[in-house]
């Protein structure tokens, strides 16, 4: 009888925390129409504006990873009682409302500091740019992937998450400023003038990145000074990995293709898509493998 009433209970439980991430996604709709410049369901619908779908879609995206991080963080304490339940349940809804206030943080620093002279807010609600739209997504999830990281940290708490999850995205806009030095054309004119393939090959390698940022922070909190030893290394050394094994893995699997070309000059959205799976691809090898 007690297996069966603890078996019932466990399934309320699960349903409580469907219900609770419904709940979320619902009050991140608000807070981005509230923290955004956005008119969410006038952009949505009035004007069907495409460039904020995508956007959007990126933003639900990086909530549910900050929800699920949030709610598979400690097991609920079934045998303490209603109380220690109930509490357990309020610290992971909190985890996950601060979680959605920082991805709004995120968006108003990727949008001033990632493309110098560049907004993408007004790019997408003004001019329905649909490589904003893109690259806007790749932030939001790029966000979501390292907040969810810093909130399941082991030994940390929320200042040291925030913290982290600060670090981890100035050095994600710093490693957005090499690539675009890197890539050998103008990423900022390109996503201006609208070329989607250039805004969804920047969005893909800045997920990778963020997956080189989640190894970064993957390890047990136990001090500052080896947190960030263990994330200034991981941080370099998989850079330095996932340059080199994209740079093979383009030259062996489009090696008639000259990808800056491609992209600048024929717009190919497929060439984009490919040397951006190839880098989320590789940047999950180093994550899993390294």
């Amino acid at each position: 009888m007690t297996f069966l009433q603890l078996d019932y209970a466990a399934l309320a439980l699960s349903v409580v925390e469907v219900v609770l991430g419904v709940a979320v996604l619902i009050i991140a709709k608000l807070a981005l129409g509230i923290l955004s410049p956005y008119a969410t369901d006038h952009e949505m619908t009035t004007k069907d504006n495409p460039a904020f779908g995508l956007a959007i879609a990126g933003y639900f995206g990086a909530v549910v990873m900050v929800y699920l991080a949030a709610a598979a963080g400690a097991p609920l304490p079934l045998d303490q009682g209603v109380r220690a339940v109930l509490v357990a349940i309020g610290v992971k809804l909190l985890w996950a409302l601060i979680g959605v206030v920082a991805l709004n943080l995120s968006r108003w620093l990727m949008d001033r500091l990632l493309i110098p002279h560049f907004r993408n807010d007004r790019e997408i609600a003004d001019r329905r740019n649909l490589a904003a739209g893109a690259l806007e997504a790749g932030a939001y999830i790029v966000s979501g992937a390292v907040l969810a990281g810093a909130i399941r940290q082991p030994g940390g708490n929320l200042w040291t998450a925030l913290a982290i999850f600060l670090l981890a995205q100035l050095m994600l806009i710093l490693m957005g400023w090499l690539y675009q030095k890197w890539t050998g054309y103008n990423v900022a004119a390109e996503i201006r003038s609208g070329n989607f393939a250039a805004g969804v090959g920047f969005a893909m390698t800045m997920a990778a990145l963020s997956l080189l940022m989640v190894k970064a922070i993957s390890g047990d909190f136990v001090s500052w000074t080896r947190t960030l030893t263990f994330f200034a290394f991981d941080t370099v050394v998989g850079l330095i990995l996932l340059l080199f094994l994209r740079w093979l893995t383009a030259a062996t699997l489009l090696p008639h293709a000259r990808v800056a070309d491609e992209i600048v000059r024929d717009r190919n959205v497929n060439v984009s898509l490919v040397e951006g799976v190839l880098a989320v691809g590789i940047a999950a090898i180093i994550l899993l493998l390294f």
